[in-house]
């Protein structure tokens, strides 16, 4: 099992052939109702997830799961290819999503979503294990679902710990949720030993600063706020939450959006662009791999959003902005 990128790149090269392009996707768009959006998937390479979709009775649950294995699938064929650091580089970006997990379990039993509910809003794609997560959703307050991450070991227990503390001393999920951001940055900086893999997480980094900037804009500046590691230091952050983007200007689009939905979107486009970048600079790291993992996700998103549309019968073009916002 190799510990470069040459034999694992190679191999997600042609993992890559296989993601839906826009002549797929437009023909997913144009179906004319939920049966024939089905149809279309199943002359894809996810038809073997597929099966279960067209059972009688099945609605969007079971394209939910479907599309959900066919993610999880991937992101573990792609980790297979890997061993030694190699597969500790590309575990720390599957943990995006655990991270993702995590924030989703704790705003669920802050706000007592239920067990089932958590679940059905989790990403398949990270590194906990789903017993794990499953237990963890299960709990009732956050300091046991800390304690249940812990127990399994996890390189992101110390995070969600130090979160379920944060949130206990001031009742904000905001300050939940950057603990749990400085928790896995703090980690993934330690095991990235590829200069492009550091340099894609300092930008993401600089996209959640200037996220956390303008949720809280309008208040005093909170440096226990700010997550190192990106461009900015602490003073750097302090300017960026009054508006100032001098140090990192491409955020500016997320400072300037009208709204948060907007400013996600920017978020999205400045990392995309950052990730093909990244590809397209460093063939032989851990560019490619990266890219892939991200298209990846935006075709699982995009299949959820266009079957969904066509299971309420919404218009074509509703789902067409949606899809391409």
């Amino acid at each position: 099992m190799p510990d470069d990128y040459a034999y694992i790149n190679t191999r997600v090269r042609v993992m890559r052939t296989k993601l839906l392009g826009g002549r797929a996707l437009e023909s997913a768009l144009a179906a004319g109702s939920y049966q024939e959006f089905l149809r279309v998937l199943t002359e894809t390479d996810l038809a073997p997830d597929m099966r279960e979709t067209t059972a009688e009775g099945a609605g969007l649950p079971e394209l939910d799961r479907a599309l959900s294995q066919n993610l999880f699938a991937t992101t573990q064929k792609v980790l297979g290819f890997a061993d030694g650091e190699a597969r500790r580089e590309i575990q720390v970006l599957l943990m995006r999503w655990d991270l993702v997990n995590l924030k989703t379990i704790a705003r669920g039993i802050v706000s007592g979503r239920g067990p089932e509910a958590i679940l059905e809003s989790l990403i398949p794609g990270g590194t906990i294990r789903p017993a794990t997560l499953r237990t963890a959703a299960q709990s009732t307050d956050l300091a046991s679902a800390a304690a249940t991450i812990a127990v399994s070991g996890h390189p992101l227990a110390r995070a969600m710990r130090e979160a379920a503390a944060a949130y206990a001393a001031t009742g904000r999920l905001l300050d939940l949720e950057v603990a749990l951001d400085q928790g896995y940055y703090r980690h993934a900086l330690q095991v990235a030993r590829n200069t492009s893999l550091r340099r894609y997480l300092g930008r993401e980094i600089d996209v959640r600063n200037a996220l956390i900037a303008r949720s809280t804009r309008g208040q005093p500046v909170d440096p226990q706020l700010f997550v190192p590691g990106g461009r900015l230091d602490a003073a750097g952050y302090s300017r960026l939450a009054s508006g100032d983007t001098s140090g990192v200007p491409e955020v500016a689009a997320i400072l300037d959006a009208p709204s948060l939905e907007e400013a996600e979107v920017a978020a999205r486009r400045i990392l995309d662009d950052a990730a093909r970048n990244i590809a397209a600079g460093d063939p032989e790291g851990v560019g490619i791999i990266l890219d892939f993992l991200r298209r990846k996700e935006i075709e699982i998103a995009k299949l959820r959003l266009i079957g969904r549309g066509k299971y309420y019968n919404l218009p074509t073009e509703q789902i067409r902005r949606e899809v391409m916002a």
